[in-house]
């Protein structure tokens, strides 16, 4: 009965206990941390971007320009050649043999020229003697002391003796063009033996050789190229519209008396090959297409000229391309990673005086080296979210952050071509992503265990 009466009791008060109502306060989840940023007010340099391709400056076939079999190749594939060196030889045996030839002809031409001006010296005695007999046989035939027969015949001897004076003059002149003819073969004969020797017309490195020695060469055979790579050209195209905002720059920027007005040689290139950190290459544009744009295409030609003893530009690279459009204008820069894109549009999201999160449509520039111009849609004074976009809602209100940010213009319009100052950015910007998620993170696990609790 006792053991019946505690069991009761235990009961009981179970049964009041559970009856007892327990009273739940609901907390709300802690606000979020969000980075904000304020865009950066600089001097942008607008340009122009396109794709072209890398041309050697100087450049030069090797071809054989007689005939014969090779002897001598003196270069290995790929060696760097100066200017004059002898790169091949061909044998020479019948260009010398030619030579001689020439040469002879010559000495013989010169002995027959002799042998004309002497028969020249004798018919212009012949002539003198023919002449004196004439004036002779004129004053006997005056004094009547002579015949008619003989006059005629005086007469007779100084036509034949003129006649042949004249045709002393022409073996002369005869002579003397066989001479020339025979100097020529000579200059031709000792020209073909100097092509015997093959020798390198420019400086820089020589291709490989399909040809071995002992293979016969025919005159024009192509046996190898060389290239100077010291310099480069990097020709590229831009459209009508670039054309037409680079040649407004440059009115804008010139004097108007000056004659260099529309004269764009000069103008700085940047310069970037696939893999490169922004622009690392700085040339100059030394062409633009006289002909104007291409109606087919809608397109202006250029080219831009590039040191290159480096030897990283190769030729045939395709590369990219960036020409300053205009002078520097005063523009607001964010990170490109805060810009959003819907299908209402671009947009950012920032933060009003009461810490609420707020749409705000932005009209997009360029975007260079992770940095985005802004056209319009904000001011210097707006807070942009940089980091934990994820978690923030238009409407809801957070915690701002304030980060600033610093941008080089030089750096901006080279993509960041510096690597210092590119890893740098990379490196605050990882850091902020990093610190931004681990906030989050907290920020969910304390609202969660505020929930649990």
């Amino acid at each position: 009965m006792a053991r019946l009466t505690t069991s009761v009791s235990i009961l009981s008060l179970l049964v009041l206990l559970g009856c007892e109502k327990t009273e739940n306060n609901y907390a709300p989840p802690p606000l979020r941390e969000l980075d904000v940023a304020r865009p950066v007010a600089t001097s942008i340099t607008p340009f122009v971007d396109e794709v072209g391709v890398i041309e050697a400056v100087s450049e030069a076939a090797v071809q054989s320009r007689v005939r014969g079999f090779l002897q001598e190749i003196n270069f290995e594939p790929g060696e760097a050649v100066k200017a004059g060196a002898v790169l091949y030889k061909i044998e020479p045996d019948q260009y010398q043999a030619a030579e001689e030839a020439a040469k002879a002809s010559v000495s013989n031409a010169v002995a027959a020229i002799a042998v004309a001006e002497a028969q020249v010296e004798i018919a212009q005695a012949d002539v003198l003697k023919a002449s004196q007999d004439m004036d002779r046989e004129e004053r006997l035939k005056e004094q009547n002391a002579s015949s008619q027969a003989k006059y005629d015949e005086a007469t007779a001897l100084l036509a034949a003796a003129k006649a042949s004076l004249e045709s002393s003059k022409a073996n002369v002149q005869s002579a003397t063009s066989k001479k020339e003819q025979a100097e020529a073969s000579l200059a031709q004969a000792e020209l073909d033996l100097s092509y015997t020797q093959v020798i390198a017309e420019i400086e820089g490195k020589i291709s490989k050789t399909d040809f071995k020695v002992g293979n016969l060469v025919e005159n024009g055979s192509h046996l190898a190229m060389i290239v100077d790579r010291d310099q480069v050209y990097a020709n590229f195209t831009i459209s009508d519209t670039a054309a037409l905002r680079l040649q407004r720059a440059r009115q804008d920027s010139s004097e108007p008396s000056s004659p260099e007005t529309q004269a764009w040689r000069g103008m700085t290139v940047y310069l970037s090959r696939e893999g490169d950190q922004g622009y690392p290459f700085v040339g100059k544009l030394d062409y633009v297409d006289p002909n104007g744009i291409d109606p087919s295409t809608g397109t202006l030609g250029l080219r831009a000229i590039f040191d290159n003893g480096d030897g990283q530009l190769m030729p045939g690279l395709f590369v990219s391309l960036r020409v300053p459009a205009a002078d520097a204008a005063n523009s607001l820069v964010i990170p490109e990673r805060a810009v959003q894109r819907d299908q209402q549009g671009t947009y950012v999201l920032t933060m009003d005086t009461s810490n609420k999160v707020v749409r705000s449509a932005v009209e997009l520039g360029q975007t260079v080296g992770g940095w985005a111009i802004i056209s319009s849609g904000l001011t210097e004074q707006d807070l942009v979210v940089i980091d934990g976009i994820q978690f923030a809602r238009p409407g809801a209100e957070a915690l701002p952050k304030e980060t600033t940010f610093e941008v080089d213009s030089v750096m901006l319009l080279r993509g960041m071509s510096n690597p210092d100052q590119s890893k740098k950015l990379q490196v605050e910007s990882n850091a902020e992503a990093d610190a931004s998620h681990n906030r989050s993170d907290d920020a969910a696990a304390s609202a969660d265990a505020q929930d649990a609790s």
